[in-house]
């Protein structure tokens, strides 16, 4: 049974894993206004993975919020609770809309949650609209990265482009996650995204940023950044 005290002594053993070079060096890519522990994401997994078959919910009833590691273990655990979707979902939920603080919260957790909504994916596509309506900032980067990293297939490839291309923010990194999106599609589908970059609506820092991304990726043929370059 999880316990504050025994929480404590957890936390505890989280801080005597910290790698100090690695933190100041992560500390600057994350832009966090949390303290950095020092702890690899590869160990966070292998922890979390541990926690959530031992006693996930016990864990993430005491789990602290003061760190950018205890928020990721948080929803690293949340990801891999051995329950339905159903049951799953408040906690991601919660996740999404009160802890994730930072671009790594949220990428970190849609890679995690792949295979976790096995057979309710028209089901949680619906719900990411609501992450993608939210007025937090990072709440509508999730909804993003998750369509971004289980979404781009042939039967949502179409309402991926019509939901990304609706967003409209002056956050950073949902303008960022928007034209990581796009760049994807590209290279996953350039025919239908020649349609849609002929007749979509974002606005122009998003459009550039996407080509500009698309341009730095090996996945696109030299032609089509040529191409791409000629619409700024």
């Amino acid at each position: 049974m999880w316990t504050e005290e025994r929480y404590k002594a957890f936390r505890q053993e989280l801080f005597s894993k910290a790698e100090e070079g690695y933190r100041r060096f992560h500390e600057r890519l994350l832009c966090s206004s949390l303290p950095v522990i020092g702890l690899r994401v590869p160990l966070l997994r292998k922890t979390a993975k541990a926690l959530a078959k031992e006693d996930g919910i016990g864990f993430l009833e005491v789990c602290g919020r003061k760190t950018y590691e205890e928020r990721l273990l948080y929803g690293l655990v949340a990801a891999a609770l051995p329950l339905s979707y159903e049951e799953k979902l408040p906690y991601w939920d919660y996740y999404t809309e009160e802890l994730a603080e930072n671009w790594a919260h949220c990428d970190v957790f849609c890679s995690a949650v792949k295979g976790r909504f096995r057979g309710q994916e028209a089901a949680f596509f619906e719900h990411l609209l609501r992450y993608l309506g939210s007025e937090n900032p990072w709440a509508v980067r999730m909804g993003l990265v998750m369509m971004l990293s289980h979404y781009l297939t042939e039967a949502y490839f179409p309402q991926v482009l019509e939901r990304t291309d609706a967003v409209r923010s002056d956050h950073y990194y949902v303008r960022m996650a928007q034209a990581w999106l796009l760049a994807t599609a590209w290279a996953k589908d350039r025919d239908r995204m020649q349609e849609y970059v002929e007749n979509h609506h974002l606005e122009d820092w998003v459009f550039r940023k996407f080509v500009q991304k698309s341009c730095e990726s090996l996945r696109v043929s030299e032609a089509d950044k040529k191409f791409l370059r000629s619409l700024l």
